[in-house]
């Protein structure tokens, strides 16, 4: 079961390096959690973490689209959450203290995978903090057996762990799932956005919008993208999202809702995929680009008044 990083923890990559030290308090935290304990196919999630991190000072610093440069907020990268002999409950736990120390000194959690199953712990800290927490999710998959392989805390789970939980959650980009997780759906009169369903509704993002009542926690499983622009994860499925779609989702729900914490999981570095990493490194820094978006409009108005 391997549930920890090769690499020593003082070698550890910092999110943007060294363009990450711009003398501010920090306001944003990256935490690692490299978990591969119950990947059902293709092997790597515990090495994702690690190769996003490594891939990100390839990243420009000032968003194009956002002609801002996010990293002033402060971004620090935490040491990788240790889980050398842990079970998985203890995974678990490690991960939510993890988490919740940072929400604690009023930073947003970055949670990086490692497995999707670590955002179980992810999401039980944040809903300390916001007991009406709605999960967005983007993934391929369904994430909703009862147990998988005999294992009830496995990343094709994790979903229906969060529903143990009554949390409220929307599914987008869906388009792999088991009979099981079918006759679930149809009983509870759940309506995932499955990928079909974006492609027929154009106004599928506001459709997300509205099924949403509260603080956001978002978890994107990087198989949610279509594996010609994501070919480094486990479970790579075809016809997924392209980036346009994703991107555009997440502004959505930065500006129209609010949102407290996010992970980005299921990244499996394969030989010859370095833009991969380099595309979930992006996503994160233009997803925290659209969170922290008001600070810098507000800076460029005060120049004008000058």
């Amino acid at each position: 079961m391997a549930i920890m990083t090769k690499k020593a923890i003082h070698d550890y990559p910092r999110f943007l390096a060294e363009e990450s030290e711009v003398g501010v308090a920090p306001r944003i935290s990256v935490l690692s959690a490299p978990l591969a304990a119950t990947v059902s196919w293709g092997t790597g999630t515990d090495q994702g973490p690690c190769a996003i991190l490594d891939a990100s000072p390839a990243l420009e610093v000032f968003d194009d689209e956002l002609l801002q440069e996010t990293v002033q907020v402060g971004i620090e990268t935490m040491p990788p959450i240790d889980f050398a002999g842990c079970g998985l409950e203890a995974v678990y736990e490690r991960i939510c203290r993890a988490v919740g120390d940072e929400l604690g000194r009023g930073r947003f959690p970055v949670l990086l995978g490692g497995e999707h199953s670590v955002t179980t712990g992810a999401v039980a800290a944040v809903l300390r903090h916001y007991p009406d927490l709605h999960v967005v999710q983007i993934d391929a998959h369904l994430d909703l057996r009862d147990s998988y392989e005999d294992n009830p805390l496995s990343h094709a789970a994790v979903m229906r762990r969060l529903d143990d939980l009554a949390i409220p959650f929307t599914q987008v980009g869906i388009r792999s799932f088991s009979q099981e997780e079918w006759r679930l759906v149809r009983a509870r009169g759940w309506q995932p956005f499955f990928m079909r369903r974006l492609k027929s509704e154009a106004d599928w993002v506001a459709k997300v919008l509205m099924e949403i009542h509260g603080p956001v926690y978002l978890t994107v499983d990087v198989d949610g993208l279509d594996p010609a622009i994501m070919p480094a994860t486990g479970t790579p499925e075809p016809d997924g999202m392209g980036w346009a779609m994703v991107i555009d989702l997440i502004r959505a729900l930065v500006r129209e809702k609010q949102l407290v914490g996010m992970d980005v999981v299921e990244f499996a570095p394969r030989p010859g995929t370095d833009h991969a990493a380099f595309l979930a490194a992006k996503l994160i820094y233009r997803t925290l680009g659209y969170l922290y978006a008001p600070l810098f409009a507000g800076q460029e108005e005060k120049r004008h008044e000058k």
